[in-house]
């Protein structure tokens, strides 16, 4: 595969961690801005969470779309829909036309992330599958980082400026049509694949999707509930509740770019066992220790599982789903991902009023080793059976 390939793929992977990151420092701006319109704090946080919601309800219908009718075509219309819902909240006016503007963004993802990670598994076969993967994890988790201190610095020239940040899609496009070719629809073996049982199938499928939205669910409690805890525990300036956040995320991005390595090493169990472990040891840390180096050190634990949850749950999935069914099984991957994401805050608000962040983190970190003991059983029968 040519380098103009592999740089169009890994850039359109990085537009989904745009899609939020780019306004999130515009946010209270836009809140200002609009103080006299009915529940403007409210919609303006929906800003954020509204693409999240669309993309998960669409992803599956994506899915079954190009597993279909192909792939390229409607990759191209993605990126369209992407500049154009996203940059729409530089020229509009109403606060809710903007809104409007995020839910056509959020369609937008939906299709550019199912399409992005098909085309991998129907590009890319064994080794080299698993490297880009890795790749694809490391440039989101990079970029996620990037992004938000761009938006940041545009956003202390207006609120509106971040948003034209979007129609950088419109390069992609181009690229897409120069560089992306519709895959020939046809079987490959795949050296990981099990016996086409479809009871099997459908229980491991349902695994993955029960992972990850459980991970999913989880990490959202990084962006979602750290900066209030931090600002309990040390009084913080912005960027410095920013740079843990970023201290998080930028170790999970490190460890996405060797999973190629990792996955060479351990089978898809292990690395579940090692990304739920950590991440569950990590926050029972976080939920323990009350100094803010504690809870770094237990962010920084957290993240370096994080890193390999989406590359470890697409490569399994890619490489079980027949080539013709590849696509509405990422769509469905997708609306567990994204279903998790925008029911993180809405699930641990409860727990929150009941007995603190320190709950939640405890609450979140013992489930989380009980997912990666339930892997630790899985892999022994996984290791007897073909032993």
């Amino acid at each position: 595969m040519g380098s103009g390939l592999k740089v169009t793929l890994l850039l359109t992977g990085s537009l989904t961690v745009m899609a939020g990151a780019i306004i999130t420092t515009a946010i209270s701006d836009i809140t200002q801005h609009y103080a006299h319109v009915p529940y403007a704090e409210l919609t303006s946080k929906l800003m954020l969470t509204l693409p999240s919601l669309f993309i998960a309800l669409l992803a599956p219908i994506v899915g079954n779309i190009i597993d279909r009718f192909g792939r390229i075509r409607p990759l191209l219309i993605s990126l369209f829909l992407y500049a154009l819902g996203g940059a729409s909240g530089f020229f509009l006016d109403s606060l809710y036309s903007i809104l409007a503007g995020r839910a056509v963004l959020g369609i937008a993802v939906a299709g550019i992330m199912t399409i992005n990670t098909t085309l991998i598994g129907d590009y890319f076969h064994g080794r080299m599958r698993s490297l880009f993967l890795g790749w694809q994890g490391a440039i989101m988790g990079f970029g996620g980082v990037v992004y938000i201190a761009a938006g940041g610095l545009l956003a202390d020239i207006s609120w509106r400026w971040p948003f034209l940040i979007y129609s950088i899609s419109l390069v992609l496009l181009l690229l897409a049509i120069r560089y992306l070719w519709e895959p020939a629809h046809q079987k490959h073996q795949e050296t990981d694949s099990q016996p086409p049982a479809t009871g099997w199938l459908a229980k491991k499928y349902h695994l993955l999707y029960i992972s990850a939205f459980v991970g999913m669910l989880f990490f959202y409690l990084i962006p979602t509930q750290v900066p209030f805890l931090l600002q309990q525990v040390k009084q913080l300036t912005n960027s410095q509740v920013g740079f843990s956040i970023s201290f998080a995320l930028l170790s999970g991005a490190l460890v996405s770019y060797f999973y190629g390595k990792i996955r060479s090493v351990f089978n898809f169990h292990q690395i579940y066992i090692i990304t739920f472990g950590m991440m569950g040891g990590g926050y029972l840390l976080v939920s323990f220790i009350d100094s803010y180096a504690g809870i770094m050190a237990g962010l920084l634990f957290a993240g370096l599982g994080t890193g390999l949850l989406m590359p470890n749950t697409n490569l399994w999935l890619i490489t079980m789903a027949p080539v013709e069914q590849r696509g509405r099984q990422v769509g469905r991957l997708n609306f567990a991902v994204y279903a998790g994401q925008f029911l993180s805050p809405l699930v641990v608000q409860p727990i929150v009023h009941l007995g603190g962040i320190k709950m939640v983190f405890c609450i979140s970190g013992i489930l989380m080793v009980a997912l990666a003991l339930y892997f630790f059983y899985l892999n022994r029968s996984f290791l007897q059976i073909h032993s």
